[in-house]
């Protein structure tokens, strides 16, 4: 026999408060919530046949948009009056027969939803009606103009059949921490019935800090299984969405939502951890068998399908790398295919499928990207940063992390052995090199056709994708002075690596100022590990192990149940381009730590030879 829950008993007694019971043909809900999975009961008089169910997720309560401004952020404020976009949290899945509504203030001019890849626009008016084919699950993008239009507030609708009074329907729940109101409406609009949904009192327990040396061989593994679940909630998961399978890049502590879905380039660490982790049996144990390997594939299925196939595109052959939003953007997105991006998401996803799948595709689409590669260098003589999909054009511009692209050609030429390969990859990097690198070994931020050099920002990530350029040219040509050059930049971070194993964003200044490089402090923690491999110089371990316990350390493990096992930052760059200051967490972040503690463990797994 099932007896009613907690809440099913909770919304009874309201029933009896407000005396519904005296009425049996009053309109009576309940709701029973069994982990995710939530039963919408109804009584109604006979003469319904069918109502409108709204779901209203607290996580809208406060819709938040692309001008908001931390109270962290030093900078001046610089409105655009013209447009704003605002974002829709949805985190119940979507079924057949789902749409959203959004409430405004007054009705906008113009409104597009998820415009990025959903170019029709929505028809205006206070309520806009958003259609499920086009929200995604977590955040959706609403544009509207002018600016001056507030949100009111947003929430989903179906219609659902009453069968002889007794509806019963069953919606799933995107989080466990989830809280909300549900209303049943007559068709013309007026409410039925209402009862809210609050979080498990579970949800809301304290977390258990972990315990024991950072990097201990058991801390370690907890911290690679924390790495992993986090990832594995921010896949995208919602099936009409054409990034469907992919991750999306963010959560947002502040918004309580996953955010930029379409950030394809940025998946690849995510895909390499994924897979090296199915190997290590202290952590595959936590995870249905095979669950890895087939995440991991299906990030890399996601990213194929993103490549320009038009054989008349000047971009052919390159996988689309992201979309980047502002309010600079006539409808807030402009398109980005970047030759660069797209060999870094070769290196750590394409190549490392191909070898733990066997499937073709993923050789083939890494081959044809790097014959554009090597095009476009004939064409251009440096590939320029990005084509911009909106205007027809290449950008007038190419900055230090261009060197990264070297990753992807020196793990195809790992696999071919293809002296064409090689060539076309030190071609490519040498060019970029030989424009940005200074005497001192480090390199300026870039070059602009119509400005000039970039000067060096010290920008610690920049530095790095410089690094990982470095040590791939170095595997393909050992003999070529890549690795003498990557000594030198590397002692410039060692100088600048503060005493709790991090970095700031600009290397150069204070953390308390710029903020602090979590991304950065991951990859360079990676990244000397590699160097370490190639020179022995203990210098180097110690910085990766310093940057590794930082990561380790600041794993979070607060409240926030969607964001455990990330590393959270909060700086000018944290969400790369948007939600400047406020709290968010990256799966690369999360990634190249993972990957950098695997490095440790293969140190740790092999003798110490005797004095």
């Amino acid at each position: 026999m099932r007896f009613p829950s907690l809440l099913a008993f909770t919304v009874l007694l309201g029933w009896i408060s407000h005396g519904l019971l005296a009425n049996p043909l009053a309109p009576r809900i309940a709701l029973d919530r069994v982990g995710r999975s939530l039963e919408i009961k109804a009584t109604l008089p006979p003469e319904i046949s069918e109502v409108e169910v709204r779901i209203a997720s607290d996580r809208n309560q406060r819709i938040t948009k692309i001008s908001d401004r931390s109270v962290r952020n030093p900078s001046p404020a610089k409105p655009i009056p013209e447009r704003e976009v605002f974002y829709a949290i949805v985190d119940v899945r979507l079924d057949a027969g789902m749409e959203g509504v959004m409430r405004f203030s007054a009705a906008p001019l113009a409104c597009f939803l998820n415009q990025h890849v959903f170019k029709s626009p929505v028809p205006v008016g206070k309520e806009v009606t958003l259609p499920a084919s086009a929200l995604n699950h977590w955040e959706n993008a609403v544009f509207v103009a002018p600016g001056n239009v507030a949100a009111e507030g947003f929430h989903l609708r179906f219609r659902a059949p009453v069968i002889h009074g007794r509806l019963d329907r069953q919606v799933q729940l995107l989080s466990d921490p989830w809280a909300g109101r549900i209303s049943l409406h007559a068709i013309d609009g007026a409410e039925l019935a209402h009862a809210r949904v609050t979080a498990p009192s579970t949800v809301a327990s304290a977390a258990v800090v972990p315990t024991g040396e950072p990097l201990s061989t058991a801390r370690l593994h907890a911290s690679l299984t924390e790495s992993i679940r986090y990832t594995l909630r921010s896949q995208e998961q919602t099936p009409t969405s054409p990034f469907f399978g992919g991750l999306n890049l963010f959560y947002d502590l502040d918004a309580t939502t996953y955010r930029s879905n379409y950030w394809i380039w940025g998946w690849g660490p995510s895909v390499r951890m994924l897979i090296d982790a199915e190997s290590i049996p202290e952590v595959a144990r936590h995870f249905a068998p095979g669950t890895l390997k087939r995440v991991a594939d299906e990030i890399g299925q996601a990213s194929l399908r993103f490549v320009v196939t038009d054989a008349t595109h000047p971009a052919r052959g390159i996988p689309v790398s992201r979309w980047n939003r502002g309010l600079s953007f006539p409808t807030g997105f402009e398109e980005r295919i970047s030759a660069s991006d797209a060999q870094f998401l070769s290196g750590w996803a394409w190549l490392p499928l191909y070898h733990a799948t066997g499937n073709a595709a993923y050789l083939e689409a890494a081959k044809t990207l790097t014959e554009a590669t090597e095009r476009l260098t004939g064409e251009h003589g440096i590939i320029w940063q990005d084509y911009y999909e909106e205007t027809k054009k290449w950008a007038d511009y190419f900055v230090d992390e261009s060197g990264f692209a070297t990753e992807g050609v020196a793990e195809l030429y790992a696999v071919t052995r293809d002296p064409r390969h090689r060539d076309i990859g030190l071609t490519y990097f040498d060019r970029v090199r030989e424009k940005l690198e200074r005497p001192d070994g480090i390199w300026n931020r870039g070059w602009n056709r119509k400005s000039g050099m970039m000067s060096a920002a010290f920008i610690t990530r920049g530095m790095g994708w410089a690094m990982e350029g470095l040590l791939a040219a170095h595997r393909m040509k050992p003999d070529g002075g890549y690795l003498h050059r990557a000594k030198i930049l590397a002692e410039h971070l060692l100088r600048w690596q503060h005493a709790d194993g991090s970095w700031s964003i600009n290397a150069d200044r204070p953390a308390s100022v710029v903020g602090t490089a979590e991304k950065a402090t991951a990859l360079w923690s990676l990244l000397f590990y590699r160097l370490y491999h190639e020179t022995r110089d203990p210098r180097h371990l110690t910085a990766a192990r310093k940057a590794l316990t930082w990561g380790v350390v600041n794993q979070y493990t607060g409240p926030d149940l969607e964001a455990r096992g990330s590393v959270v930052g909060s700086a000018h760059d944290a969400g790369v381009g948007y939600r400047a200051w406020f709290p968010l967490s990256c799966t690369y972040t999360s990634a190249f730590f993972a990957l950098a503690a695997m490095e440790e463990l293969r140190l740790q797994a092999v003798p110490t030879p005797a004095n």
